[in-house]
């Protein structure tokens, strides 16, 4: 028997789209097989949100599954889709052969080719034990640092207390900040794993109970694993969001460094644009360290200098307030710069993307409607430290990202000789504290403890996470790659937290 595992990515809601590329790979010349599986949520997409009870995208649905039922002749079919049942709207499988459909809702045991199979949807664990000669398992998991382990894992686990063959199909794409790897995977009756399709790319994997292949290993470096995940799930969302090119702020620092770095990988250096932004207080270095990773990436690069937009917006208001404070006067920079990228990007047909990351978003150590300015926020959950490491990992063969920037302090660059270091404890002990705040709930003076970091510093980073939560409520969508502080969390903006 010969089953075809697809590394599937769907456009979330477009049911006819969906249709057609399902249709497509079953009269695919080859490879041919008896069953075609697709991932759970194959045909409507992830995540749907409220359009997940959307009536209109149920009578699509349905008549999508029956023009994809003409279809199967001697191959079968297995789908994700939404349904209803009864009142409630429920994530389904179908089972499509020779013209009939069966609905699937949990898991159940159907005849083809001979064997017995059994179809599972959604959670391993809740899985029943049928009798059966095959497993398949159909999901539709979201990418998380050092799950794709975990996954496999648990998919050998499940195949050796079964004591048959066990294929998973994950699905693939990005959307609203989820990232879907297309994880496609088979274990043997003895828990070995026979069968490892490739991540982060569409394309087929064929399993064949004839054959005896040797146990295979996944190895990865986490570092690598995580770039390639954002780089996809960057390329995709621009993708299916109608673009084909980017535009950002490239500073000569870390965090729009490494989105250059991702941008270039997922879309191709000719169609990403970076746009250095010097103001009066901009470093000659800034400039020559953007200029340096622009030719060592290939993408374009343009100057446009901000000190007379500034100029031209204080005297606009000269009249009301003949001396703009200091901090009015970096947000406005900030602000400044955002209007030129969203101005230019109009101009090119680019998609405007922020390169803010999560410690920054987390401390609201950026301006609203200016560095948070953009479609999507590309490293919005990676800590500044760990920007670090992907950088080492970026230059392990040879340097890409110029050394200078990873050597330089970080700096917005709003004010003359400004660090971050001016107003925030150092990345290393800032990266320890978020966490342990906002995800373990600890009071301050354990943070402090724990941390062996002064109490003072300790209550100021959790203010500013608090007082930042008006800022995360208007941000763009965050790629996804690891179970991100604040993706469960609903905090009020409007609030008082003793400390």
């Amino acid at each position: 028997m010969k089953i075809n595992l697809a590394s599937f990515n769907p456009l979330t809601a477009d049911i006819r789209g969906n249709k057609e590329h399902i249709i497509a790979l079953l009269k695919a010349p080859a490879p041919k097989a008896d069953v075609l599986v697709l991932p759970e949520a194959a045909l409507c997409g992830c995540t749907m949100l409220d359009l997940f009870e959307d009536e209109r995208l149920l009578k699509e649905t349905a008549l999508a599954l029956k023009e994809i039922a003409k279809e199967t002749k001697e191959t079968a079919c297995v789908l994700g889709f939404q349904d209803k049942s009864g009142k409630d709207f429920v994530s389904a499988a179908a089972f499509i052969y020779k013209g009939k459909i069966t609905k699937i809702y949990d898991s159940e045991v159907l005849s083809v080719a001979g064997k017995e199979v059994q179809i599972v949807l959604g959670n391993l664990q809740d899985a029943p034990a049928l009798d059966a000669d095959i497993i398949l398992h159909l999901s539709a998991r979201p990418y998380e640092k050092g799950n794709v382990t975990e996954r496999l894992d648990a998919l050998k686990k499940f195949a050796k207390k079964r004591g048959v063959p066990m294929l998973s199909c994950n699905l693939l794409g990005g959307g609203d900040g989820l990232i879907f790897d297309g994880l496609c995977a088979a274990a043997g009756k003895k828990g070995e794993l026979t069968l490892l399709g490739e991540l982060f790319r569409e394309h087929i994997n064929t399993w064949d109970s004839e054959e005896k292949p040797s146990a295979l290993t996944y190895k990865a470096d986490p570092r690598g694993e995580v770039l390639d995940a954002l780089s996809f799930g960057l390329g995709d969302f621009v993708q299916k969001a109608g673009y084909s090119k980017v535009i950002f702020g490239l500073s000569g620092g870390l965090d729009s460094a490494v989105t250059a770095v991702l941008a270039a990988s997922a879309l191709g250096g000719e169609s990403v644009y970076a746009v250095s932004l010097p103001s009066y207080c901009t470093s000659d270095l800034s400039k020559s360290l953007a200029g340096q990773l622009a030719r060592n990436l290939g993408i374009n690069l343009e100057e446009v200098a901000v000190k007379p937009v500034l100029d031209g917006m204080k005297n606009a208001v000269g009249h009301i307030v003949s001396h703009l404070k200091d901090i009015t006067e970096q947000k406005l920079q900030s602000r400044l710069r955002a209007n030129i990228l969203f101005t230019l990007g109009g101009e090119y047909g680019a998609m405007p993307i922020s390169t803010d990351d999560l410690s920054e978003l987390s401390v609201g150590s950026c301006v609203l409607y200016g560095d948070t300015a953009g479609r999507l926020l590309p490293i919005g959950d990676v800590f500044k430290t760990e920007l670090y490491d992907l950088a080492a990992y970026i230059n392990k063969n040879r340097e890409i990202i110029p050394q200078g920037i990873i050597d330089r302090a970080p700096t917005s660059e709003l004010r003359p000789n400004q660090t971050d270091a001016d107003t925030l404890p150092a990345y290393p002990v800032l990266d320890k504290i978020i966490p342990l705040y906002v995800a373990e709930g600890l009071t301050p003076q354990e943070i402090a403890r724990k941390c062996k970091a002064p109490l003072e510093t300790v209550v100021d980073v959790c203010r500013r996470i608090d007082t930042a939560d008006y800022k995360r409520a208007q941000t763009a969508p965050i790629l996804k790659v690891t179970r991100r502080l604040f993706t469960d969390l609903q905090r009020p903006v409007t609030k008082k937290i003793n400390l």
